[in-house]
């Protein structure tokens, strides 16, 4: 174990991860929302191939055992992507990144729901604090008095919807890594997404440009070797440790939100969003106890 070398790729991660959903803002309206997912996919699992091809790793990376397995899980990932590509093109780059800190507090209630696992008291009232938060967030969106005909306010519904739908597949893959490597659950996901962005052929693609395509070639990249790098950083470091980490990305879409979008985080994004990371960290800490004591 290399803890610090692990936070590093985790950290890399999150600015490549921020990368991509900066081109999904810069492609909206010049391209086609599923022509940019389908080579998001493609492009960001053939720069993943090459690389464990070159190290020679491929073959026992990317067996798929059993492909019925990753039906749930790469259905829910391809679905929760669509949805929060959709989510970047209608609210601001630091809110929607905001309202995703919640899969994790999702991810508790769904495995209480699905799998039958014993959530105690202070889990619940930390899941409690966390929905709160995302409340406050999206207030100004869908409360009262809200336009609730907005792109803002679809933004916030379809942020939510996909934040929960990652949650799913969390619950997924719990149950699928069991039997099946990690790699080959990237290449499900990766393959289904592909397929889905696929279908929207029959609405309409368009011929990019040159500028447009670099910025489809940027967006899988970025992409492709995110993926790769926490698959790296959970190789030299523990999940629990690498997880808090995740939460550096508001203040680097924030910067990115900011500078090249002009999009500043509302008063409410301000007031709720440390509930809700405050809530996701205890939630962390808590599995951390849980399963430290379980070993």
């Amino acid at each position: 174990m290399r803890p610090l070398l692990g936070i590093g790729y985790k950290v890399a991660s999150v600015f490549l991860f921020v990368i991509m959903m900066a081109m999904v803002k810069i492609l909206d309206e010049r391209v086609p929302l599923g022509q940019t997912i389908f080579f998001r996919a493609l492009i960001g699992l053939s720069a993943v191939f090459l690389v464990y091809q070159l190290r020679g790793e491929f073959r026992q990376t990317f067996t798929i055992v059993s492909a019925r397995k990753h039906i749930g899980w790469a259905t829910s990932c391809a679905c929760a992507m669509m949805l929060w590509f959709t989510a970047l093109t209608l609210i601001p780059l630091p809110e929607a990144t905001a309202i995703g800190f919640v899969v994790p507090l999702i991810t508790v209630v769904l495995a209480w729901l699905v799998l039958g696992e014993r959530v105690r008291v202070f889990r619940w009232m930390a899941v409690i604090v966390g929905l709160i938060g995302v409340g406050v967030i999206i207030w100004p969106r869908l409360g009262n008095g809200a336009d609730y005909g907005s792109n803002a306010a679809l933004g916030a519904m379809v942020a939510l919807c996909s934040a929960t739908l990652w949650a799913l597949a969390q619950i997924f893959l719990r149950r699928l890594t069991k039997t099946e490597s990690s790699g080959s659950a990237v290449l499900s996901f990766s393959v289904a997404t592909m397929v889905l962005g696929l279908g929207s052929v029959f609405w309409g693609w368009v011929s990019p440009g040159a500028l447009e395509w670099l910025a489809i070639a940027v967006c899988g990249l970025a992409g492709g070797f995110g993926q790769l790098c926490i698959a790296q950083s959970l190789r030299y470091g523990e999940a629990s440790t690498m997880a808090p980490f995740e939460y550096l990305t508001f203040p680097v879409a924030s910067v990115v939100g900011i500078v090249f979008f002009s999009e500043y985080p509302d008063d409410s994004v301000w007031l709720g969003l440390p509930m809700v990371i405050a809530a996701g960290l205890f939630v962390m800490y808590r599995e951390r106890q849980l399963n430290a004591r379980a070993e």
